[in-house]
């Protein structure tokens, strides 16, 4: 009888998650990516939606008998506090209770969180559930999927959409509306393009491009604007790709949700995955409109589309900007631009560029159904280039990814983690931080750190010297004159240019790692180093002699 060979979970991964807070529901839906291992080692892995119904999370207040204090401190010892655990839709009512405000009146969290003595409760629950994944799970990257998505609109009239592409790692899901798919005879007439129509054309123009790079595709041709994206959203739900990039999130999220209620059809019902339960699917949209000096520029806002299942939509514009802020602003941040920088492919130009797209969707649908396709394949080939995806999923550490661009809401939970690590708990914070000496502060703007002053304030690497290097932690912005975009992203200083460090290469010895870091950070002054260690190049007299060789025989 053959022995069996039954997978086990051995991991499990963070990967997505929202909180339904409405109509009497209160839970929190987790993607997780989990690891099976069988008996030969073999791994595997899929998606599960686990959710928290109406989790608990904890709470600190500072024990009576050492309330000997009138203003917020930073931090307080744990061994100082009771802890309170609650359901997260009870937790003003127990923090009023601890705190000793009893009565009828129901107080807002935000007025609660001004008491010195209460800490960690303005840290969202979702936040809470995150950070102990994190502290669970393996130091090492899931195999996350990911995709995109881009819509094309009608020029004209109800602006419906008329064509959508998802990407699902190397599968291509297209569908087009079946009133625009028909091919031009000339003056004014017109006949039904068939599909096999369609993918001719579509082969003419990235046929090539698609095989080269292992795409598949599978095009369908619907009769309503409502099946086109049903169908689109069925293939989401099918394949659930963990991430799903939109070139310009802004335009293309909230026209999809217009169009569907336009219709006469829900939303949630169509964007959420079907296995959600009716009483838990839930979406909101976040347009980021704000315009303070920090967010002035389009690519500095953070929009988040809320979804219950198993994907997350991102901004993969704002994405890429967000992880280069260290490299300054690009002159532009079209698809075209930045695809042909990072790839030297950009946006398919059909016989020049489209200028006039009221005319290439009347009399070459096909044509444009092709364009819309490349957008996207552009956009994965990008990622999987870039991992900008895997990056965010990295760098937003014990946040949620939604709030990737609030580095004082980032600050606080890793606070959190760092103090709780080392037996204290963070202050809350409310509506009005202020005091009364605060006023007596002068107000003198941002601080500028003379170069010197950053000598000697960085750890240390190695137990055999004192000497310094430029890594510190606990920073969060270090403005230091002199210190040019340049050397910030040279040296990782900046915490969007940093993603791992090389702690080992096989088959190497300690010193030669140290070369291919050393090399990397300098590669002009340190490629000869790198080449000559790891790739078996000629060293400095080699290379001379060679070159000596070639001059005394007249080949150079």
């Amino acid at each position: 009888m053959a022995e069996s060979n039954k997978s086990k979970p051995t991991a499990r991964w963070y990967v997505s998650s929202f909180h339904k807070k409405k109509d009497d529901v209160n839970v929190v839906g987790v993607v997780e990516k989990i690891e099976y291992t069988d008996e030969s080692g073999n791994k595997t892995y899929k998606d599960n939606l686990h959710w928290y119904y109406d989790p608990q999370r904890v709470f600190y207040v500072t024990q009576p008998g050492w309330r000997n204090y009138k203003y917020k401190k930073e931090f307080e010892d744990i061994n100082l506090c009771d802890k309170y655990i609650c359901r997260d839709s009870e937790l003003e009512e127990r923090i009023g209770a601890a705190l000793g405000y009893f009565g009828y009146r129901k107080r807002p969290l935000r007025q609660l969180c001004a008491s010195p003595y209460l800490y960690v409760a303005d840290i969202p629950t979702e936040d809470l559930i995150k950070q102990e994944y994190v502290r669970r799970q393996p130091q090492t990257i899931a195999p996350f999927t990911r995709g995109g998505l881009d819509i094309e609109t009608e020029v004209r009239g109800e602006k419906r959409i008329n064509v959508i592409t998802f990407i699902h790692e190397h599968e291509i899901f297209t569908c087009a509306l079946k009133e625009y798919c028909r091919i031009h005879l000339g003056d004014d007439k017109f006949k039904a393009a068939t599909k096999e129509d369609c993918l001719g054309v579509i082969d003419k123009y990235i046929g090539k491009y698609m095989k080269d790079h292992n795409f598949t595709l599978t095009f369908e041709i619907v009769d309503t604007e409502l099946d086109l994206i049903k169908w689109i959203f069925a293939r989401i739900h099918e394949k659930k790709t963990n991430f799903v990039g939109v070139w310009n999130l802004s335009f293309d999220i909230p026209k999809i949700i217009e169009r569907i209620v336009s219709l006469g059809a829900d939303p949630e019902e169509i964007m959420c995955h079907p296995s959600v339960p009716k009483e838990y699917r839930y979406l909101d949209w976040y347009e980021d409109k704000s315009n303070t000096k920090q967010k002035a520029h389009i690519t500095d806002r953070w929009h988040w589309l809320t979804l219950a299942g198993y994907t997350q939509f991102l901004d993969s514009m704002c994405l890429y900007a967000r992880l280069r802020k260290a490299s300054g602003k690009e002159s532009s941040y079209s698809l075209d631009y930045i695809s042909n920088k990072v790839l030297g492919q950009g946006k398919l130009h059909l016989e020049g560029e489209i200028s006039n797209h009221w005319y290439e969707q009347t009399y070459k649908f096909l044509d444009y159904i092709a364009y819309n396709i490349n957008d996207v394949l552009v956009m994965q080939l990008m990622e999987f280039k870039t991992e900008d995806m895997i990056a965010l999923t990295a760098l937003s550490g014990n946040s949620l990814m939604s709030e990737f661009s609030k580095q004082t809401v980032q600050v606080r939970n890793d606070a959190y983690v760092f103090a709780k690590q080392h037996g204290k708990v963070p202050a809350t914070s409310s509506m009005n931080m202020f005091n009364e000496y605060d006023e007596m502060m002068i107000k003198v703007g941002g601080t500028v750190l003379p170069p010197n002053k950053a000598i000697g304030v960085s750890i240390r690497a190695l137990e055999e010297t004192n000497g310094r290097t430029l890594a510190t932690v606990l920073t969060n912005d270090l403005d230091v004159s002199s210190f040019y975009p340049s050397v910030i992203e040279a040296f990782n200083i900046s915490k969007e240019s940093c993603l791992a460090t090389i702690i080992n290469v096989n088959g190497h010895t300690e010193q030669e790692n140290e070369i291919l870091n050393g090399g990397i950070v300098q590669p002009r002054v340190g490629a000869m180093d790198v080449g000559t260690n790891f790739f078996g190049l000629n060293n400095y007299r080699e290379a001379l002699d060679a070159f000596n060789v070639d001059l005394a025989s007249g080949k150079i």
